[in-house]
């Protein structure tokens, strides 16, 4: 198998997600964590933004989840797999592969040669034909957490090992670590829900909640070899109480900055900054409290990013859990993403689409576009919302939503789970309607460099 740092590459990563809030007595399936109705207005785009093709969902599959990108190749993960679409012609994509293997969420991510899979709710086995059915932490021989394939052949996809993480891995953040001819991989997961209870989800009526994440340590040359570690979180981390049914500490997503050594990890109630010069022991740096992310009203920070010089860091607030309304009041603090500035750690703007959408909708994953000016323009997704590309340079001078929105889309049926920016498209993986590609026309994109992979929770390199 051929491998590759590639490490004047740029990349980002983001495993995404979305979280199903019920009582701890209550049954839950996680087929249901993203239950919602998506837009089902006429087709709604501005007139920059162009819907060049879509490739509908697998039979057979359900929930689309997160994305990664090789070359020409994107991998598209869901809740039965995932697909491999060669997307070198944006207007015709083809699927080289639809690759079955139970298990939720099914974030991905891609790095020499080898994905990584996230599964999140306990399975019989773990092997690429198990099932959630009927399985509990105390089934006998189960499994949740990573899963490692070798695709050096895209159309053939090779399971090669299922590693158990603690609490399972509901999303994770691949950390490359070329010293050591490494990757290692950031497992977030909590207790949250009945089909999040796996292994060792330390509940309150248990005496204290997760309060770390998984490391998993994987062997270049031997991804078999592969061992698991963990990070504790600082001990002044904020509890957080959801729903007066689970009290715990946990990260949802944690975005990387390779060159800078940092990471932003969206720990539910509060974004944390954390050092990684020692990618085996992050260090906090700083904690970004938000009064307007409140438990109680089923706020969490759900995702964190970095601009590409590292000068800010985007928190998303997915308030609501992915399965509300948080877009009908475009003014109001819930479900936005908040910027703070790394080095003064002072909150700096905030963003949310500027329309107002009824049915489920909160900003969701996102990336900064890589402009070689430096200048800080985002891509998200916003569930039934659709997607939209926002100046955030406007942001903080001061500009209005509507005034720094650069484009947006929102076609008939949109739920969009994950929406980044990659070699001169915008992709948006939605839930119900499979992959969608838009071509931006605007001079926001002028500039904008070619990646040889993404993973849109790493950023490997800066650009000033």
């Amino acid at each position: 198998m051929t491998r590759s740092w590639r490490l004047a590459a740029i990349g980002i990563l983001v495993a995404g997600g979305m979280l199903a809030f019920s009582s701890p007595a209550s049954a839950h399936d996680p087929e249901e964590d993203h239950g919602g109705g998506g837009y089902q207005g006429p087709d709604n785009l501005s007139k920059n933004m162009k819907l060049q093709s879509n490739l509908p969902p697998a039979e057979g599959t359900t929930t689309q989840s997160d994305l990664a990108f090789d070359g020409n190749l994107a991998y598209a993960g869901n809740y039965q797999g995932f697909r491999v679409v060669d997307i070198s012609e944006p207007e015709s994509p083809a699927l080289v592969s639809d690759f079955r293997c139970n298990g939720a969420q099914s974030d991905v991510s891609v790095f020499g040669g080898l994905l990584f899979q996230s599964v999140d709710a306990p399975q019989n086995h773990g092997g690429c034909d198990s099932t959630s059915s009927g399985v509990t932490a105390a089934t006998p021989g189960m499994f949740e957490g990573i899963r490692i394939f070798d695709i050096s052949d895209p159309a053939n996809p090779v399971h090669l090992d299922s590693v158990n993480t603690d609490c399972g891995s509901h999303t994770h953040t691949l950390v490359p670590d070329p010293d050591n001819d490494r990757v290692l991989i950031y497992v977030s997961s909590y207790p949250l829900g009945a089909a999040a209870l796996g292994p060792n989800c330390v509940r309150q009526e248990d005496g204290g909640g997760h309060s770390k994440i998984s490391i998993v340590n994987v062997p270049l040359d031997n991804p078999t070899g592969a061992t698991v570690s963990e990070y504790q979180f600082d001990e002044d981390t904020q509890w957080a109480t959801y729903l007066g049914a689970y009290t715990f500490r946990a990260c949802h997503d944690i975005g990387v900055h390779v060159e800078l050594k940092l990471a932003a990890a969206a720990c539910m109630s509060e974004g944390q900054v954390w050092d990684i010069s020692d990618p085996l022991h992050p260090e906090l740096k700083f904690r970004y409290d938000n009064p307007a992310i409140k438990p109680e009203n089923v706020d969490l920070f759900h995702s964190g990013s970095f601009s590409w010089d590292g000068k800010v860091v985007a928190f998303g607030d997915e308030s609501g859990g992915g399965g509300a309304a948080r877009c009908v009041d475009p003014d109001d603090d819930q479900g936005r993403i908040w910027f703070v500035d790394t080095e003064t750690e002072q909150e700096l703007a905030s963003y949310k689409i500027p329309r107002s959408v009824d049915t489920t909708c909160t900003m969701h994953n996102y990336n900064f576009i890589p402009l070689r000016d430096g200048r800080k323009v985002l891509v998200s997704s916003a569930y039934s919302g659709g997607t939209t590309v926002v100046d955030v340079d406007k942001l903080l001078a001061g500009a209005t939503e509507e005034e720094a929105e650069i484009g947006y889309a929102q076609p008939h049926g949109a739920n969009a789970w994950s929406s980044y920016w990659y070699n001169g498209r915008v992709f948006a993986n939605d839930i119900t309607r499979g992959l969608d590609i838009f071509l931006l026309s605007d001079k926001a994109r002028a500039g904008a460099m070619m990646l040889p992979f993404l993973n849109p929770q790493t950023q490997m390199s800066a650009i000033n």
